[in-house]
């Protein structure tokens, strides 16, 4: 009798563990070069990227520019990205950038935007080209509040630790209805770089550390997607070789998945590329996923291997291949930055995954392509031709459309803000003082106008076809206490009835 009461409470203890995991984590996927959310619905990523965690600002900017809450408040900024057609957003981290003591950032003198200024903020001027609202157009969503009373902006933001911070702003994204893609971010060693990554086990601990804490709200579940390693060739690891790092990036990433895969089946796991960078594939960082040994030669990295241990794994279906591809501005790759030049590069790196597929021995797979990061500076006339080739490639038309690639829907572009990029100076969808829309940026990823026949479908506010992103407009959307303990206050509640649950047992015994 007790073996069979101590058969039926383990049986009790484990469907509730297992309840447990399934009501925390999302459903993510990807079927044939595809997207699918939990209803089996196509996903498109229209995202940009946030820099800031990944060094020691302890924030996504200094939130320091302009004059209102236009630019000053958190809530504020990430609306205004919504309502200009984005759908997702690449926030990065590192080990030291987390472990920074969270600076302040409420700012306690901001003068609050009216409803009316900020919708004009986000309004195309009659000169720009790019199309026009007709009419006189109505938000979707009215913009969010501060949460307080008086001049004041940011005023959700936690200062327990920067990590808390971060995990509150996937959170808070999360319910805005962003799919959120958490980067691990670290600059070369040369330059700084973070050293908790030349730590290989420590490092995918602190990847499981991390979405641990992020997996402690169901306010993500659908929406959480993870890019390992930023930009490997930074090490000078390849799939075969570590570089700097003690194991190749192959290790790197399969030890990762292993591990983080239990704790989020429903995550989407995003793969950069390495290896490839030098001729004849003259691949960017983070891009190089060439298979064919008659392309690499000698003295290119092959990722075959890792891609073979791939078709066995159980989460085949939740990697996505995520590469970087810039133009002659930030890339020594000038001869092949345009044209037919680029479309071979690019069908050879990536395309062919997601139309032919990478195969070993009868098993194959399709995979899907999401353009990792990219961005172009237009005040450069190559960078200008390398932007018209690639959004061709991407939408697979005209004579980008070579037969070895479909079209690519997917993208995040590096970076909202222009201060992000102080290196190349390719400007942000934002101006520097974060108030300005980039309006020549957003025309080109709308496409439909004089300079650019083809876009990427960003479709903001004012135009038909925008889709709102589920989620809820408050500005604590996910309030301090369900992004960093409401979890753990939950799975402390269910463990003190099970406690008693396991107490009562025993004295029936």
């Amino acid at each position: 009798m007790r073996a069979a009461m101590l058969f039926a409470l383990g049986a009790l203890l484990v469907c509730n563990l297992a309840w447990t995991e399934a009501a925390t984590t999302g459903t993510l996927t990807t079927s044939n070069g595809q997207i699918l959310d939990a209803s089996g619905n196509v996903v498109v990523l229209k995202g940009f990227a946030l820099s800031g965690f990944e060094i020691s600002m302890t924030m996504s900017g200094d939130l320091s520019e302009g004059t209102d809450s236009i630019a000053h408040d958190w809530d504020t900024i990430m609306y205004r990205a919504k309502m200009m057609g984005f759908n997702a957003a690449r926030i990065e981290w590192s080990v030291d950038g987390l472990a920074t003591a969270a600076k302040a950032f409420t700012t306690t003198d901001c003068d609050i935007a009216t409803t009316a200024d900020i919708q004009a903020s986000m309004l195309p001027p009659t000169t720009a080209d790019t199309p026009q609202p007709t009419g006189t157009p109505t938000l979707p969503q009215q913009p969010p509040t501060t949460g307080t009373t008086g001049d004041v902006c940011s005023s959700d933001l936690p200062n327990t630790s920067t990590q808390d911070r971060y995990v509150y702003l996937v959170h808070y994204l999360c319910g805005q209805g962003f799919y959120v893609n958490m980067v691990y971010h670290s600059y070369a060693m040369a330059y700084g770089g973070d050293k908790a990554v030349l730590n290989e086990t420590g490092w995918v601990q602190d990847w499981v550390s991390l979405m641990t804490q992020a997996q402690e709200s169901d306010v993500c579940q659908d929406h959480l997607i993870v890019d390992l390693m930023n930009e490997p060739d930074a090490y000078g690891a390849t799939w075969t070789d570590g570089g700097t790092l003690p194991e190749d990036v192959a290790t790197y990433y399969l030890d990762a998945m292993d591990a983080l895969y239990p704790l989020c089946p429903g995550c989407l796991f995003q793969i950069q590329g390495c290896g490839q960078i030098t001729a004849p594939i003259y691949a960017n960082y983070g891009d190089g996923y060439c298979t064919d040994p008659s392309l690499l030669g000698s003295s290119l990295s092959n990722p075959t291997a890792f891609f073979t241990t791939l078709l066995n794994k159980a989460y085949l279906n939740q990697v996505v291949i995520a590469p970087h591809v810039y133009g002659p501005s930030v890339t020594d790759a000038i001869s092949t930055s345009s044209g037919s030049a680029l479309y071979a590069r690019l069908s050879e790196s990536f395309g062919y995954l997601n139309k032919k597929g990478f195969c070993a021995g009868s098993s194959c797979h399709i995979f899907t392509v999401v353009m990792g990061e990219f961005n172009v500076n237009f005040g450069q006339t190559a960078d200008v031709a390398f932007w018209t080739s690639l959004v061709q490639y991407l939408n697979n038309v005209g004579d980008a459309a070579d037969g070895l690639h479909n079209a690519i829907g997917s993208f995040y572009m590096w970076a909202w803000d222009a201060n992000a990029d102080d290196t190349f100076h390719s400007g942000g969808l934002v101006a520097s003082d974060w108030e300005t829309l980039n309006w020549q940026k957003l025309g080109a990823l709308i496409g439909n106008n004089t300079e650019f026949t083809y876009g990427l479908d960003l479709i903001p506010w004012y135009l038909p076809g925008y889709v709102l992103p589920t989620g809820s407009n408050s500005t604590n959307s996910t309030s301090k206490k369900t992004a960093t303990s409401g979890a753990r206050e939950a799975a402390a509640g269910a463990g003190m009835s099970l406690m008693l649950l396991v107490g009562t047992a025993m004295m029936l015994m």
